[in-house]
C-alpha cells in the first residue's frame, strides 16, 4: 500500500468516526487563547507547539489536549490593568 493510499484511509477512518470535529483548526486554537486569527497562526508556528494533524481536505488541525498541556507549560497569564 503506498503513503497515499495508507493516508486516504487513515483520513477515511477519521472521517467515518468524526475525529476532524474534535480537532482544533488555527479558528478554534484563537478563540481558546483569545487571540486574533493572525496571532493563533503564530502560536502554532512556535517550535514547541504540539505537531498538527495534516489530512488532505481538512489541512492543519491539533488535538486538543496537547494544546491545553502546551497552553499549562508555555502561555502567561494576562496581566489585568492597575
Amino acid at each position: 500500500m503506498s503513503e497515499q493510499n495508507v493516508l486516504e484511509a487513515i483520513l477515511e477512518e477519521l472521517r467515518r468516526q468524526r475525529i476532524p470535529d474534535a480537532l482544533w483548526s488555527t479558528k478554534e486554537i484563537g478563540t481558546y487563547f483569545g487571540v486574533t486569527a493572525k496571532r493563533a497562526t503564530y502560536i502554532t508556528n512556535q517550535h514547541t507547539f504540539p505537531d498538527p494533524v495534516h489530512a488532505p481536505d481538512i489541512g492543519r488541525r491539533w488535538i486538543p489536549d496537547e494544546v491545553r498541556d502546551w497552553a499549562k507549560r508555555h502561555r502567561q497569564p494576562k496581566r489585568r490593568a492597575a
